[in-house]
């Protein structure tokens, strides 16, 4: 197949795994509720391998569609702890949340842009902080693992903005 066309056409690609995506979810809702998780699943499977598609046709031009192929891969991982793990008073998992903050600090890691490599890095340490919060720990455990995310993602933080600064 002509690299052109994938490089004009990919879009394609995208609305049809979300078409998908949607039909998953609704035949889900109407025929199959109890598996719920499972359609979750497979809709994030979907939308991850068609943007990760994208992504792989050309890396240069169409880096931002690793973003939401990341951010699908982080929601496919959070949606399996938040079932196998329990959950707090309100129903919440606090583990799930602790997930979504360590994909974050991920995908930032993996991005090279270091605007966008900020703005995820602020994003993961307030999303692990209120996790840690959530946490059915003694305090001096939370404290310790303030202290952690804080040295962990202020460095990535202050490495970032050097980049930045370079810049």
């Amino acid at each position: 197949m002509d690299t052109a066309i994938n490089k004009r056409n990919y879009w394609i690609v995208l609305v049809v795994a979300g078409i998908l995506a949607i039909a998953v979810t609704l035949i889900q809702q109407k025929w199959l509720p109890d598996y719920d998780l499972a359609a979750f699943l497979i809709a994030m499977t979907i939308l991850g391998v068609a943007f990760f598609w994208v992504y792989t046709i050309d890396k240069e031009a169409l880096w931002w569609a690793l973003i939401p192929a990341l951010v699908m891969l982080t929601l496919f991982v959070t949606g399996i702890v938040g079932y196998l793990t329990p959950k707090d008073a309100s129903g919440s998992s606090p583990y799930g949340v602790i997930t979504l903050g360590l994909g974050a600090a991920i995908i930032g890691w993996v991005l090279k842009r270091p605007a966008a490599k900020l703005v995820l890095y602020v994003i993961a340490v307030i999303t692990l902080l209120v996790g840690i919060l959530m946490l059915p720990l003694d305090l001096i455990w939370k404290l310790l693992l303030y202290a952690v995310v804080v040295v962990v993602i202020g460095y990535l933080i202050w490495q970032t903005t050097r980049q930045l600064a370079k810049k």
